[in-house]
């Protein structure tokens, strides 16, 4: 595979070590450009300018061209600058005090005046940067400023904090109602986000770390629609940060944060029970050579603790106790060390830790006055205990813990040149090693479930998901652009080239995962406790490695290229409008083949060795930015928008569900036992098929079918080989032959007015369409037959009941090939929408009252959500009415309405002290549901992802228990209940409370001795609920579903002419669905009890922080 690797990488490696030059990449650096006129305002040419970063003495010059226009850049971020514009016989122009943001190019046009003996230079001081209106702006995008990040709350110390203050976004990293795993992030132009996929959105968040420190970050903007080509790898918004840098002076703070359960509000008067969370952060940076060579570094500690303090007994009162009797757990464990020999450890409360060290080192070379060049490091290690599940109904022993570690390193080096006074060049390279792992600290043993009943649940041994569970990344990445300006044009062309090398080890089950629960066999009743005694499981899973793996423990082990081009024209069409046209083209190559599977090509006549690869995708884009004032008026009005095409990458677990789960390297046992099992003739001879200690022992000796443990003192039984041989995997995944990575249309069209006080209106809307998508199918259900009884099948009315029946009447599924439970085909979609209306007023200033307000209104669809990283979860946890069809419905990510609101407030008053007010309001939509069926509807042996039929009246269905007056007050008490009487209801259509957040932050500066300052810190997440208890709440369904009541079946031919509750059965009801309506959860539901209460973002929290900046 290295060969491969090699092959590929050597000709973009040459390639990439070429003097090509580059034009101001993606999303690092500021420009500046402008026209110099005379007296006669004849344009100018030969005229220099020369601007000047102040902190660093970093100079850039560069001449006005024949049509006496000017462009530098590749400038610094930040400032301030000084300006200066000079020729010969004219006055000197000087422009001071010159701020520049990210990504922005800032117009400047001078007039020059010929020289007198009184005047050879004018000034002009005090020009800030402008927000809003900006001829680079084009498309959606947010700025977030230094001052921002400093004087906003931030209680997470994290970027998703900041990415809320984006109209169109909300609080849990979406972007435009699309999968936050959309999202592209980079910090210094580097790619940092979660690219395999299983965290939220940033590598670390599994281990619940941020992957850099904020302390670090000097300004980052959030673009939706940035029609410049070079910006790509996203569907949903693109995440562009910077990071600081080090100056003539030598400059540093030292910050802490901390909080502790007495700065936590109580929820229905409970507390969240101890915890101690600190962050400690320094910053240093200065000259290594003045004027010449800069350094800068951050270094950051967090460190946490918290208890799982459920406690355990029957005589407790209050909310976290478990609900079974101590004795209960006692009896378990000693079953495990008397029976097993195994300890499962303890049932005291634990307490948890999360913690992470971070590490920052940066630094910056004006090699000369051509070439400059920056080397950042950015380092995170992270660690979080986990696997502990304890609460009323579920409880874990102490042993079943694992620490989640996650590693990384990010290195970037870049360098910025001028050749000449027309080309500007940007050439990086980026490398990032990412390590993922669940470290088990327990000796292998299977999982081992006990069900109660009631909803309670005990369990012990290493977790299913956690018994072979590591993650390796190594990401290279290249760029280069070619940059040429020339009258009225600047063109680029350029490449960006993206490397990936990924080793996933994922196997479910590689220890084995058992059930109990309670059955009667021969008159008695066995409980799960007594069950687990006997070894007699209820169901039984196991994965192994085949003898054609190769090896004990097989790899999803692959690499993943992505080449990329582009050609574009900026074009000052006329003064005030500016054209951006380009063309970009991505290729995802997949060099490595999964294991060729020839029973399912026999099954199912396609290859589990194709994976999506060489398919192009071409992004064409054109942006406008035309500005001018109306009516002598001295207030801009700025109207913008564009149309293009976007590209990005899958979260590629997508792509490794294909290398993993091929059906011929990992074979499956999935194996559901019912009483006569244990008795009888097919019975082992001692009664036992649990006998875990053979995988305990030896985990690296897996048995292999006829030797697993739940057969292996029988293996010769007629009943260990039905259960066996048919199936030697329970799931393989495939691709279509031409699936294509994400794409969507986008246009956006707004206008940005300037308006007294300094505030700017603005009213946008953007409209995005698929092109390409995910969805996933299960090639192995065979395909139903319409309102027939073919294959046994329920006679389903499906033109009224609006579904297809995959099973039959015993409760079995209909398999095109009994090899196999699941054959999972991952393929594209073109069917998905998402727009948004906003407006907003914004008033940036940088001393005194500033803030924004907006509203939004967000409609977004789509056919899968994509939430999950496994592709069995994708599909079967699609809410629709035919799930292997699905429709398009509402997506989980769309707040219909968002208000944002933000102000912060500097007050200063003598020479030495400053108080700062931030707040951030949030009020929206909460987030939308399903009602769906209590059981499986369509035969797809799936439960919980069966949309409603909602009844016109009680002839429509068989009611088999409850009542209908109750059942029909339900329905007319949900406005989505009742809007969807006669039909299968739509995905997604009913809503959780309305939620209103705001969250506060309260500094108090004193400058001390040499412009040094001492801060005091306050924040306050959910400062609504610290005022009242009943405010603040965040209620939500968890899954974005609820069952509204439960399916029992259809009715069947043979039952015409029967009587069911007083109710005679005709030939017409053939085919209608019987379900149960229970009272009491109904009841609950009309009291508005459906929806649970966030635990922690339901409370106030509070955080106090102390900053010394020198």
């Amino acid at each position: 595979m290295k060969s491969t690797v090699m092959r590929w990488l050597l000709p973009v490696l040459v390639f990439c070590l070429l003097p090509v030059a580059d034009s101001a990449g993606q999303g690092t650096t500021a420009s500046i450009t402008g026209t110099v006129v005379d007296e006669n305002e004849d344009v100018l040419p030969g005229v220099n300018v020369v601007a000047v970063h102040q902190p660093t003495g970093t100079r850039y010059g560069t001449a006005t061209n024949t049509s006496g226009r000017f462009s530098i850049q590749g400038m610094r971020v930040g400032g301030p600058y000084t300006i200066s514009v000079s020729f010969v016989g004219y006055q000197t122009i000087r422009r001071e005090g010159i701020q520049l943001q990210l990504n922005q190019t800032r117009e400047f046009n001078f007039a020059l005046e010929p020289k007198t003996a009184q005047m050879e230079e004018v000034e002009v001081v005090g020009q800030q940067a402008g927000a809003v209106i900006d001829k680079d702006r084009t498309g959606a995008a947010t700025n977030v400023s230094t001052q921002q990040i400093e004087e906003l709350p931030a209680i997470g110390r994290s970027l998703t904090n900041f990415t809320r203050l984006v109209p169109q976004a909300q609080g849990d990293g979406s972007i435009g109602g699309a999968n936050s795993r959309y999202n592209n992030i980079q910090i210094d132009g580097a790619t940092l986000d979660d690219v395999f996929g299983l965290g939220d959105a940033v590598p670390g968040s599994q281990a619940g770390a941020e992957p850099i420190s904020l302390d670090a970050i000097k300004e980052f903007n959030i673009n939706i629609a940035p029609y410049d080509v070079r910006s790509s790898g996203f569907t949903g918004g693109q995440i562009n940060a910077i990071t600081k840098s080090g100056s003539n002076e030598f400059e540093g703070s030292f910050r802490f944060k901390g909080g502790t359960e007495d700065f936590t509000g109580d929820l229905d008067g409970v507390g969240t029970g101890e915890f101690n969370q600190a962050f400690y952060v320094g910053t240093f940076g200065g000259p290594i050579i003045e004027d010449e060579l800069f350094f800068f570094v951050t270094a950051e500690l967090k460190r946490e603790s918290s208890p799982l303090d459920t406690r355990v007994g029957t005589d407790l009162e209050g909310t976290n106790v478990f609900r079974e009797p101590r004795e209960t757990l006692t009896e378990v464990r000693s079953i495990f060390q008397d029976t097993y020999g195994y300890n499962p450890g303890g049932i005291s409360p634990l307490t948890q830790r999360q913690d992470d060290e971070k590490l920052l080192v940066k630094l910056d070379w004006n090699v000369n006055s051509n070439h400059r060049l920056t080397l950042r490091n950015n380092y995170v290690n992270a660690s979080d205990d986990q696997g502990i599940d304890r609460s009323e109904g579920s409880f874990s022993f102490s042993n079943r813990q694992y620490i989640f570690q996650s590693k990384q390193n990010s290195f970037t080096a870049q360098l910025n040149s001028n050749f000449g006074e027309s080309i500007f060049n940007e050439a990086r390279f980026v490398y990032t090693r990412i390590r993922d792992e669940r470290n088990v600290q327990d000796a292998a043993f299977p999982e081992v479930a006990l069900d109660l009943g009631g909803g309670d649940e005990i369990g012990a041994g290493i977790g299913r998901f956690s018994q072979a569970n590591r993650l390796n990344q190594d990401l290279f990445e290249f760029t280069n652009n070619l940059s040429y300006t020339t009258g009225d044009h600047t063109l680029t062309v350029g490449t960006s080239n993206k490397f990936y090398q990924f080793s996933n080890l994922f196997i479910q089950d590689f220890f084995g995962s058992y059930t109990f629960e309670e059955f009667v066999a021969d008159g008695d009743t066995i409980s799960a406790t007594q069950a687990l005694r006997r070894g007699q499981p209820s169901e039984y899973q196991y994965s192994y490695a085949t003898q054609a793996a190769g090896t004990d423990r097989p790899e999803a082990d692959f690499s993943a290229f992505q080449f990329g081009g582009y050609v574009q024209d900026e074009w000052q069409a006329l003064e005030n409008l500016q054209l951006t046209l380009g063309l970009r083209v991505d290729v995802p190559v997949l060099p490595d083949d999964p294991t060729f599977n020839p029973t399912a090509f026999e099954a199912f006549g396609r290859s589990t060795s194709n994976v999506a690869s060489g398919n192009p995708l071409w992004s064409p884009r054109l942006g406008f930015n035309y500005d001018r004032t109306f009516l002598g008026s001295d207030l801009s009005t700025q109207i913008r928008g564009g149309i293009g095409i976007f590209s990005g990458d899958p979260p590629y677990v997508f792509i490794s569900n294909q290398y993993s789960n091929t059906g011929a390297d990992v074979n499956r046992i999935d194996a559901t036992f019912e009483p006569s099992d244990f008795y009888g003739q097919n019975a082992p001879a001692n009664g036992r098929r649990f006998v875990p200690t053979n995988i305990g022992n030896n985990p690296t000796a897996q048995p292999l079918p006829a030797n697993a443990p739940f057969c292996q003192n029988n293996p010769d039984s007629e009943r260990c080989s039905e259960l066996l041989a048919p199936v030697q995997t329970t799931e393989i995944n495939l691709a279509s032959e031409d699936f294509k990575y994400p794409q969507t249309f986008r246009m956006n069209l707004a206008v940005d007015q300037e308006l007294p006080l300094g505030v700017v209106g603005t009213l946008e809307g953007i409209y995005s369409n698929t092109i390409n998508d995910v969805t996933f199918r299960n090639i192995n259900l065979e395909a139903p037959s319409p309102g027939g009884t073919s294959n046994g099948r329920y006679p389903i009315q499906e033109s009224k009941y609006g579904r297809p029946f995959y099973g039959t009447p015993g409760g079995a599924v209909n398999r095109v090939s009994e090899r196999f439970t699941n054959a999972i085909l991952l393929e594209n979609t073109n069917k998905g929408y998402q727009y948004s209306l906003t407006g907003e007023l914004q008033r940036n200033v940088r001393t005194g009252l500033g803030g924004s307000l907006a509203y939004t209104y967000t409609r977004a669809t789509n056919v899968n959500n994509g939430s999950s990283s496994r592709a069995i979860s994708n599909w079967q946890f699609n809410e629709n009415k035919d799930i292997n069809d699905p429709r398009v419905g509402t997506a989980d990510y769309e707040i219909r309405h968002r208000i944002l609101g933000t102000l912060n407030y500097t007050l200063t008053y003598g020479d030495r002290f400053g108080t700062t007010i931030g707040l951030i309001y949030e009020g929206r939509s909460g987030e939308p549901f399903s009602w769906i069926y209590d059981g499986n509807a369509n035969g797809d042996t799936q439960s919980f992802n069966d949309l409603v039929y909602v009844p016109e009246n009680q002839s429509d269905i068989f009611l088999e228990s409850g009542n209908w007056e109750l059942m029909n007050a339900f329905i007319e008490g949900s406005d989505a209940l009742s809007e969807a009487r006669g039909s299968v209801i739509e995905r997604n259509t009913a809503r959780a409370p309305w939620q209103n957040i705001l969250d506060v932050q309260i500094s108090q500066s004193i400058r001390t001795f040499e412009g040094q300052r001492i801060e005091i810190i306050a924040e306050v997440n959910n400062f609504l609920n610290l005022l009242n208890d009943d405010w603040g709440r965040i209620q939500n369904t968890g899954f974005n579903n609820i069952p509204a009541w439960g399916f029992e079946g259809y009715v069947t031919p043979d039952q015409v002419g029967t009587v069911e509750n007083g109710r005679v059965i005709t030939q017409d009801d053939v085919g209608k669905p019987r379900v149960n309506f229970e009272e009491e959860t109904v009841r609950e539901r009309l009291n508005g009890q459906q929806f649970f209460t966030s635990e922690i973002p339901s409370r106030w929290r509070a955080r106090l922080s102390v900053k010394y900046t020198f």
